[in-house]
Order: C-alpha cells, then structure tokens, then sequence
C-alpha cells in the first residue's frame, strides 16, 4: 500500500498540472488560442476535417480526459471504482463550470454551456479509460 501512496502523489500532481494548462488554454483571447493550434488544425483542415469539429468537438473531449484519468488515479483504494470514475467525471464537471464562469467575464471568450457537456464527457471517458488502464496495468489498486 505504500507504493500506491507514492503513486496518489504524483496523481494529485498531474491533475494540478492539468488544470493549469487548462486555465492556461482556455483562459487566452480566442485569436491567440486559434494561431497557437494552426500547426494542428492546418493539416487536418486540409483533409478535409472541420474546424469546427477538431477543435470544438474533439478539443473539448480530449483535454478534459487527463484530468478525469489523474483524479481517477489519485483517489484512495478505499473507493469503490464505480466512486472513483464518478468523482474523476465531477471534477472535471467543476473545473470545466468554473473556467465557462471565468470565461463569461472575458471579453475575449465565449462561455458556452455545451463546452462544459462535452468537457464533462472527456473527463469521464479518461476516468473509464484510466480505470481501466490501472486494472490492466496495476498503476493503482482499483
């Protein structure tokens, strides 16, 4: 079990590393934000996938997912795995309500309740993917 106790640290810190870039990401002027992504959505763009898709679609799923999957592993042994995906899922819930709060102050971003659905998604497809990583890998006693 002390093994695992080393291992819930470093979780914890990857879900607060986490959640810095996110504020970082999604807390920048939307231009800013747009020109820093241009090296991934040029090419895709050029395939013929849709900005709008790749980015608002996909985006909000898949960097909601590393927080879901960190706080799924960070969470004690003592939890049911079924307690664990859902507070992985609620974190993210709370974390992507408060940067849509943050984000209707800004003149610059547009808050959006579908962001959050989708951000909500995310983090709960990386807690399911995370439990399912940690069963198969024994990261953590699930």
């Amino acid at each position: 079990m002390a093994h695992y106790t080393r291992w819930r640290g470093f979780w914890w810190l990857i879900a607060g590393l986490v959640s810095l870039w996110l504020l970082w990401m999604t807390l920048r002027p939307n231009p800013e934000v747009a020109q820093d992504l241009k090296s991934l959505t040029a090419p895709a763009t050029a395939r013929g996938i849709s900005y709008f898709w790749l980015i608002d679609i996909a985006g909000n799923i898949a960097v909601f997912a590393p927080l879901g999957a960190a706080v799924t592993l960070a969470l004690s042994a003592n939890r049911s795995p079924t307690a664990r995906v859902i507070l992985g899922t609620c974190a993210g819930l709370s974390f992507s309500v408060l940067i849509e709060l943050l984000q209707g102050l800004s003149s610059s971003r547009v808050s959006s309740v579908g962001d959050v659905v989708l951000n909500v998604i995310g983090a709960a497809l990386g807690a399911l993917i995370a439990l399912w990583f940690s069963r198969q890998r024994r990261i953590a006693p699930l």
